[in-house]
């Protein structure tokens, strides 16, 4: 619960709405995705070996809520058990199975090994139809990866939902692997302005008191989201709590203001933890220095390995880490205007 003073002004009708973890009964602007995972998923419900999904895009594009969403609605309509693991969490074989358990209130699980647990998950579920949700399967390391998806993929009555920023992390899955789990790759794109605005709509109708912001506010908020609706409701969210500790009656721009600074900067920080040290010493070095060319970045990456006496990765390695970057959009890029493979780098705002 929220400590309130005694003289502060109520903005927050229901903070709950406003959490990033809460789960609305509508997911706006994903019909096509829904509609596709759900065709997927539909054998499960008679008997049947599931389609898995595979689900890639950027941050705050709605994959997790879509995944929860179509998780809640199988099991309300059709009894089918859903499973919610965070593979950053949870990234090994071992603590993927340890999580299973416990969400199935599985009896007798507690042995120390993988294999022993496997195989009571077996027996468990040898009559039940169960979907597994592995958000941020890409957080798990490629070894325990293949782990993860080709022993799940092994059990008849399970379909597996995978969700993750990227396809980069299925492609370099083992063949095997690939062959067993065979996914349908759906695509998320990023929320448009439009698709930000209504979402915000939602959220602050049955969050906010009715007279705490305006249209154009939630208008102001969903631009400089950039499609990323966690950015967006967590920026509302903050920016009602900021007019309230201002004991304003209404959110302000400056409120917003604030808001975003703030939102952008945990967001920043949330994306680098989740990547390699490497990761992080390229995006301090093209922070520091905007419009930085591929090359010059190459060099001076290995310059301060040199001085760190870190060992550098390989030139290839390079490369991904770069599109990394890009991908979770802490980097954007650019072709430079001379001859030859040449990019230009600059940290997104």
């Amino acid at each position: 619960m929220t400590m309130r003073w005694h003289n502060e002004r109520i903005i927050l009708l229901d903070p709950d709405i406003l959490l990033e973890t809460h789960l609305p009964q509508e997911i706006n602007a994903r019909v096509d995705q829904i509609k596709e995972i759900e065709d997927c998923l539909r054998p499960i419900t008679e008997g049947r070996k599931p389609v898995n999904c595979w689900l890639h895009g950027r941050p705050g594009a709605g994959k997790t809520a879509t995944a929860r969403s179509i998780m809640r609605k199988l099991e309300k309509e059709a009894g089918i058990r859903g499973v919610y693991v965070n593979c950053w969490e949870n990234p090994t074989i071992f603590s993927v199975l340890e999580c299973v358990a416990k969400e199935l209130r599985m009896l007798g699980a507690e042995k120390l090994s993988t294999s022993f647990k496997l195989e009571r998950l077996k027996r468990h579920i040898s009559k039940e139809r169960i979907v597994i949700v592995l958000d941020e399967i890409d957080q798990s390391p490629p070894k325990e990866r293949n782990a993860i998806l080709y022993n799940l993929c092994d059990l008849p009555t399970v379909g597996l939902v995978c969700v993750c920023n990227s396809q980069y992390a299925y492609f370099g899955l083992e063949e095997r692997v690939k062959s067993r789990l065979n996914p349908a790759r759906i695509f998320f794109e990023e929320y448009t302005f439009k698709e930000l605005f209504t979402i915000l709509a939602q959220r602050a109708q049955h969050g906010l008191i009715p007279d705490a912001y305006t249209k154009q506010l939630l208008q102001t908020v969903a631009g400089l989201a950039n499609g990323d609706a966690r950015i967006a409701i967590q920026t509302l969210k903050n920016a009602a709590y900021l007019a309230e500790r201002d004991n304003h009656e209404k959110i302000r721009s400056c409120h917003v203001k604030r808001a975003w600074n703030s939102a952008n900067d945990v967001k920043k920080s949330y994306l680098l933890r989740k990547l390699t040290d490497h990761h992080r010493l390229l995006y301090e070095l093209i922070a520091k220095k905007a419009g930085i060319l591929s090359g010059d970045l190459w060099r001076l990456y290995q310059k301060m390995c040199r001085t760190t006496g870190t060992k550098p990765i390989a030139v290839r390695t390079y490369s991904d880490y770069c599109n990394k970057l890009v991908e979770v959009g802490l980097v954007q890029a650019k072709r430079a205007a001379i001859q030859g493979k040449v990019r230009e780098f600059s940290v997104v705002q």
